[in-house]
């Protein structure tokens, strides 16, 4: 596989702060960059990458010091201390091989899969393919990069997610709870998914209706195909970008997955599936409405092309993530939504 045009992209990204602007966007430019290349578009990363990086932020100063092997458990969660995380995570993949380091901390991170709207477990889903493709030393500083950000922006959601009732997927996701009618809209997903603890032992409740599975890719696939029909439900009432985490988030944890000891499996499982649930029931209103299947369907080649066309982020990232599910699943709604998500955001370009 050719490194260079990705690479290239992750060592200026790397030059980059984590997030942007005044209201704290997620840098994708990382993870869409990698999306490219699996989409066989590696010749469009240098012309998006030089588009996209121009709204970004400088990144942060490196830090003194870096998080200790003792205090770090006070320092998750911690968004100041991003650059002490970068500096710990830099440490321990320049002495230790990535695959240790990452069959550690992902144990340790995945409670928080819900950290900077699941962003953090995303980012280091692309970063890990990366790596697993070529050892360089720009996948292993963006491998750094995206633990940090997934450390520093550690949040956990009400109760732990035991997987021990008897419902399908589908039946639990559409059985979640609602927010209270008086809860305020919030422009970052984040601000909106800390309203899960208004409905606390609801919400825990509805996450243990689900049954556990013994082949984990199968319940990921089925979340994301059951995010994608919470897509083509509700997109047209507006929060296009925060509906497709439904679909990029579990995808993501599949390419973690191999990094992580079988033991850990069901528990990442199940962490990733809580902060799905948590995004139905923040965005996911209507749960129940017939979707169109009468739709075209759009072939692999050429809504490859239009993600890259559009050039989206999120239309980038759900669009590879849809079209690596529906190899497996051949569920008509990802390609469905992710085709709606290339021409809804195309515009945009964030």
């Amino acid at each position: 596989m050719e490194t260079e045009p990705l690479d290239q992209a992750l060592e200026l990204f790397a030059t980059t702060a984590p997030e942007f602007g005044a209201a704290g966007l997620s840098n994708h430019g990382p993870m869409a960059a990698e999306a490219l290349v699996e989409m066989g578009h590696s010749d469009q990363i240098a012309a998006w990458t030089s588009a996209y990086a121009q709204q970004l932020d400088p990144a942060p100063a490196p830090a003194d010091r870096a998080v200790g092997e003792h205090d770090w458990p006070k320092a998750l969660g911690v968004t100041e201390r991003f650059g002490e995380w970068l500096s710990f995570f830099e440490r321990e993949l320049a002495d230790r091989p990535p695959s240790a380091v990452v069959g550690e901390w992902v144990p340790r991170l995945v409670p928080g899969c819900v950290a900077a709207a699941t962003h953090g477990l995303i980012r280091t889903a692309h970063a890990l393919r990366a790596l697993g493709r070529a050892n360089t030393p720009a996948r292993r500083v963006e491998v750094a990069i995206a633990m940090a950000y997934w450390a520093s922006r550690y949040r956990e959601l009400p109760g732990p997610p035991l997987l021990i009732g008897h419902q399908e997927v589908d039946e639990a996701l559409a059985d979640l709870p609602y927010l209270p009618e008086e809860t305020p809209d919030a422009h970052l997903i984040s601000d909106r998914l800390e309203h899960m603890s208004d409905i606390a032992d609801e919400f825990e409740q509805g996450v243990a209706s689900l049954a556990p599975r013994a082949d984990p890719l199968t319940l990921l696939d089925r979340l994301a195909v059951g995010g994608a029909k919470a897509y083509l439900r509700n997109a047209d009432e507006g929060n296009v970008v925060a509906l497709v985490h439904a679909i990029t988030a579990p995808l993501s944890l599949e390419l973690v997955l191999p990094w992580l000891g079988q033991e850990d499996w069901d528990a990442a499982v199940a962490y990733a599936w809580q902060a799905v649930a948590a995004l139905h029931v923040a965005y996911a209103i209507d749960r129940h409405c017939a979707i169109d299947e009468k739709q075209p369907l759009v072939l692999e080649g050429e809504l490859a092309a239009r993600a890259a066309a559009s050039g989206d982020g999120h239309a980038i990232k759900v669009t590879e993530a849809a079209l690596r599910c529906y190899a497996r699943t051949e569920e008509p709604a990802l390609v469905w939504a992710a085709a709606d998500a290339c021409d809804r955001l195309g515009a945009t370009g964030r």
